[in-house]
């Protein structure tokens, strides 16, 4: 009987063991991902900028 307690206990500390590595992961990809959005949007910010400057002079 004990093992069968015993087994319950390991398959739910697995599943929240899993389920806590895909939030990660999730939040890894995010956080990357909004990462490169940001430089993106510096860079193309910063060419506009020198484009309008440069058809200015």
């Amino acid at each position: 009987m004990w093992w069968k307690v015993l087994l319950a206990v390991l398959v739910v500390w697995l599943a929240f063991g899993l389920i806590m590595a895909l939030v990660k992961g999730l939040l890894y990809i995010l956080v990357i991902g909004l990462v490169v959005l940001g430089v993106v949007s510096v860079v193309k910010w910063a060419s506009s900028d020198k484009q309008s400057t440069r058809s200015g002079l």
